[in-house]
């Protein structure tokens, strides 16, 4: 065939598929639907904070005396009674100070004796008219001041002694032992500088930054759900005070929720979410929380597809939980929303719908 045959030919063929192209209809956008299903849910409020000590029960022991940490007796994680010595700070130099102020002391009360029988031998001889009133009453002087100086003496002791007590560090209270702040050998300044922290892990608080207006639907007693999440971990607790003020700089009110941990598998620092029951609709429409776009006016909304044509809803969510919205209002159930590929579709689309 001659090659000005074979190009006419070709030409045909090319104009003939695209007029076959322009008769194929575009395929639809496909879309999956599921049914609004009517359903009563629990309205929460979710909260995130740490979890650690009530107060009062987080403590760090300091130092109350200088000198070398002689013997420390519990590491990182131990459990400890109330009462245990935890620590000892060398007892040397309060020892030689609890010495020298007894020594003192017991020179104080030979001296106030010997001052206090000399008086009264200078009374007798008054009596008898033998020493002068004068002598009676120097006497009289000098036993006040020998008693003072015994008062003086025996405060030095019960201060040594408090000294040389404050040399052990005990725990306040059943907990386990946070930190180690200080190493057996090293110097402490004895000005409370922080040896040991211990805490009380049960019960535990989940200390919370909350908004005011989450905060204003909170009472102290409300049932709650506290997870956390790097633990695998969801245990029932309650609100346990919620603060009357909003903090200054951040404008969140403070709530501590309280739950019990007697098996230490809750960590105290570690960051938890709880969900707090604030009531109960009875008549909401639930679906996927995938199923939620943007408004044109920056609000949430949900396409519904009726007659095989897409159409956008604005809606009102009460709250989303694990994966589902509880919506208010903008959504009958029993309507199909798109929950899957609805997302930037133009309003009055032609959709195909797939199970």
């Amino acid at each position: 065939m001659r090659p000005d045959r074979l190009a006419a030919l070709g030409l045909i063929l090319v104009f003939s598929c695209r007029d076959q192209e322009k008769e194929l209809p575009l395929p639809l956008p496909r879309v999956r639907v599921q049914v609004a299903a009517p359903q009563a849910v629990d309205e929460t409020v979710t909260l995130t904070g740490v979890l650690g000590a009530p107060p009062g029960r987080d403590v760090k022991l300091g130092a109350l005396v200088p000198g070398r940490l002689a013997h420390l007796a519990v590491a990182e994680g131990d459990r400890v009674k109330q009462g245990q010595v935890l620590a000892e700070i060398e007892t040397g130099p309060a020892t030689d100070e609890l010495s020298q102020a007894e020594a003192t002391e017991a020179e104080a009360d030979a001296a106030a004796r010997a001052v206090e029988a000399r008086k009264e031998r200078t009374d007798a001889l008054v009596k008898k008219g033998v020493a002068a009133q004068q002598e009676a009453e120097q006497a009289s002087a000098e036993l006040a001041s020998a008693r003072a100086s015994l008062d003086r003496a025996k405060a030095a002791v019960a201060q040594a002694r408090r000294k040389l007590s404050r040399s052990a560090l005990a725990a306040p209270f059943d907990g386990v032992v946070v930190a180690v702040l200080v190493r057996a050998g090293e110097a402490v300044d004895g000005n409370g500088q922080p040896v040991l922290e211990v805490a009380a892990p049960d019960p535990l608080e989940l200390r919370c930054a909350v908004p005011p207006r989450d905060a204003a639907r909170l009472r102290a007693g409300m049932a709650a759900q506290v997870t956390v999440e790097g633990l695998g971990l969801t245990r029932p607790a309650e609100v346990y005070a919620v603060s009357p003020a909003a903090d200054a700089q951040s404008g969140n009110v403070a709530v501590r929720l309280r739950l019990a941990n007697a098996d230490g598998a809750l960590k105290l620092g570690v960051l938890a979410r709880a969900a707090v029951a604030v009531g109960r609709l009875e008549s909401a429409v639930v679906v996927p929380s995938s199923a939620l776009v943007p408004s044109p006016d920056g609000g949430a909304a949900v396409v519904v597809v009726q007659g095989g044509r897409s159409q956008l809803r604005e809606v009102s969510a009460a709250f989303e939980r694990g994966g589902r919205a509880a919506l208010v209002a903008g959504v009958d159930a029993g309507e199909g929303v798109v929950v899957e590929g609805g997302y930037a579709l133009p309003d009055g689309s032609r959709v195909e719908v797939v199970p």
